[in-house]
């Protein structure tokens, strides 16, 4: 106790400027401690999630120019086939040595031109069932003979390739192939006679694997740490800008596990330096497995990059914190002392004060501030005063409008009426649409319903009004079925319609019609009430709808409870319009939000 207060005494004796000091200094070492730790770990997740983004985007990029590869030389191959069968077709039965060369010189002019069309194939060989070797590149025909003893036709036979073209694993291979040394992917094809069925041999199309590594290195380019493969279902590398690892097994210990893991799938591997990013895509069409590695240790370079980058500012910070903190007793103390003492008596409930200071600074921006935002806040109170009572206003109006003790009674005596004449069936239909009327009038709970909803009481009101004035009106509704669930305030179409009934149909003299149409309004929907009754001239408009310029009680607290009701769940883009003409009648449309909706308390 006694330490504590030689503490408070010593503390009390030192000057303004240095207990601002001692304040100030653990209030900015610790939070730009916490501010450097915060934004390194924010720092390095990004890194990493935006690292995982772009190789998602280059990785999608890659399988789509494969795919590509894939089916012009699945196409190439049906052009040669079409090719193939045709020159057989024209074939020369004659057995004569030199028309047997023509038809060679033919065939292989044929695969060659066919493949100028289609790039990504690099070469083509048909062998016909006699055993004949065509090739697209320079014959060789010592070394393309040995197809005939690899088995690949019979292998092609086997997969099933009637018609279709089936591809087959990567590999090097020393024949059938333009350059030895390079692995190529090859789609073999069984080519029959059309007319005849029989077999007239087999087409092969080779794919350079350079052509894949070529994309793989032109995406990895962009960093030395960033590695593409294409990995087959067996496991092995098909395709790298790294010609040491093709055709062997993807390294284990790089990404272990990662091969058997359902793609698509984005995760760290390994541990301490050796971490890296592993990205795995599958492209499913040839049983391929593409592959991204990145190693961790160039990521963590810039994150250590940012930590040092964070510490030298707050360093800085506290360099000049301490060099400043003597001035704030004379340039701010005292001024902040007289705005807290009017932010205390605000505090208190006294919003009647102001900041005497009037200083050009900082403090005198905040006394300035404090002034107008005490301003703001009286207004703003009442405002809200004012606002409260207009919703009040609105919703006793709607309360009012909703109970109808009138409609009720009218339409009580109309059942009465029919039952007494015997109308059964339409005492049963009136009583059944009051209920369902005022089962929604009357409801709890949600305040905007589908439209679909809206639109089943509007019916249900207008049944009855059509049974109690079967003279005056009748109605359509076309609601397209994409705007059904299009949330509205509940009964704003009802008052519309008693206004169009009432003022509109009821004084023309003849039976009119009343239409409730929707429609898109771009990605708002616009519902109107239509009706050809009496219509109204200019000033009748103007003074139905004075509510839109906020002056004035409002002719019809109806339309006007509608209004304020769009207003208020929706916001200032929404509202009502109303358009008419004596003579041609009303239009009276409520704009509200075109997205769906679930129903919910407002």
């Amino acid at each position: 106790m006694g330490v504590r207060n030689g503490i408070s005494e010593w503390f009390g004796r030192l000057p303004i400027r240095r207990k601002i000091v001692l304040i100030f200094l653990p209030l900015i070492i610790f939070p730009l401690l916490a501010l450097g730790l915060l934004s390194g770990e924010m720092f390095s997740r990004s890194v990493i999630e935006k690292t995982k983004n772009n190789v998602r985007d280059e990785s999608r990029l890659i399988l789509s120019q494969i795919d590509s590869i894939v089916k012009n030389t699945e196409s190439s191959a049906n052009i040669m086939t079409t090719d193939i069968i045709r020159l057989y077709d024209e074939r020369s039965a004659s057995p004569e040595a030199i028309e047997e060369e023509k038809f060679h010189n033919l065939m292989e002019s044929r695969l060659s031109i066919d493949l100028v069309l289609f790039p990504d194939a690099d070469s083509a060989v048909f062998v016909d069932v006699t055993g004949r070797v065509y090739s697209s590149y320079p014959p060789q025909e010592s070394r393309d003979r040995r197809v005939l003893y690899s088995g690949l036709p019979e292998k092609v036979k086997l997969m099933g390739s009637y018609g279709v073209g089936r591809w087959m694993p990567v590999e090097r291979r020393d024949f059938m192939v333009s350059d030895p040394a390079v692995p190529v992917l090859t789609l073999g094809k069984i080519v029959f006679n059309l007319d005849t069925g029989s077999q007239l041999g087999t087409l092969f199309v080779n794919v350079k694997e350079t052509t894949f590594a070529s994309i793989l290195q032109v995406m990895g380019e962009s960093s030395s740490s960033k590695q593409y493969y294409i990995v087959d279902g067996s496991g092995r590398i098909v395709s790298s800008p790294n010609e040491r690892l093709l055709l062997t097994p993807f390294a284990a210990s790089v990404a272990p596990g990662l091969l058997e893991r359902e793609a698509p799938v984005s995760d760290i591997v390994g541990s301490g330096e050796g971490s890296s990013l592993a990205t795995l895509i599958a492209y499913d069409r040839l049983n391929w497995k593409l592959v991204n590695i990145v190693s961790l240790q160039t990521l963590n370079g810039d994150i250590r990059r940012n930590f040092a980058l964070t510490f030298a500012f707050g360093a800085l910070c506290l360099l000049l914190s301490l060099l400043l903190a003597g001035k704030l007793s004379q340039i701010i103390v005292n001024p902040l002392l007289q705005v807290t003492k009017a932010m205390r008596k605000v505090k208190e409930g006294d919003i009647n004060v102001s900041s005497p200071v009037t200083t050009q600074d900082e403090t005198g921006l905040i006394a300035t501030v404090f002034n107008s935002m005490v301003q703001q806040i009286k207004e703003l109170l009442k405002a809200i005063t004012e606002e409260q009572g207009r919703k009040r206003e609105y919703e006793l109006a709607l309360i009012h409008a909703q109970i109808r003790p009138h409609f009720l009674y009218n339409t009580l005596d109309t059942i009465y009426v029919l039952n007494d004449l015997g109308l059964n069936e339409e005492a049963r239909d009136t009583t059944k649409a009051l209920a369902d009327f005022y089962r929604v009038v009357l409801s709890k709970g949600s305040e905007l319903i589908p439209l679909a909803d809206e639109i089943d009481n509007v019916r249900d009101y207008l049944n009855i009004m059509q049974v109690r004035n079967p003279d005056v009106l009748r109605y359509e509704i076309d609601i397209p079925i994409e705007l059904e669930n299009v949330m509205v305030p509940k009964l704003s179409l009802q008052p519309l319609v008693e206004n169009a009934i009432y003022h509109g149909l009821k004084t023309k003299g003849s039976q009119g019609l009343i239409v409730i149409r929707a429609r898109r309004d771009g990605g708002d929907a616009a519902i109107a009430v239509i009706d050809n009754g009496v219509g109204m001239s200019p000033e009748q408009v103007l003074r139905v709808t004075q509510f839109t310029f906020g002056n004035g009680k409002p002719a019809s607290i109806g339309i006007y409870s509608v209004y304020e009701r769009i207003k208020l769940y929706f916001g200032e883009p929404y509202g009502l319009t109303v358009r008419s003409k004596p003579g041609a009648g009303t239009i009276m449309e409520m704009k509200v939000p075109g997205k769906e909706g679930k129903d919910g308390n407002v």
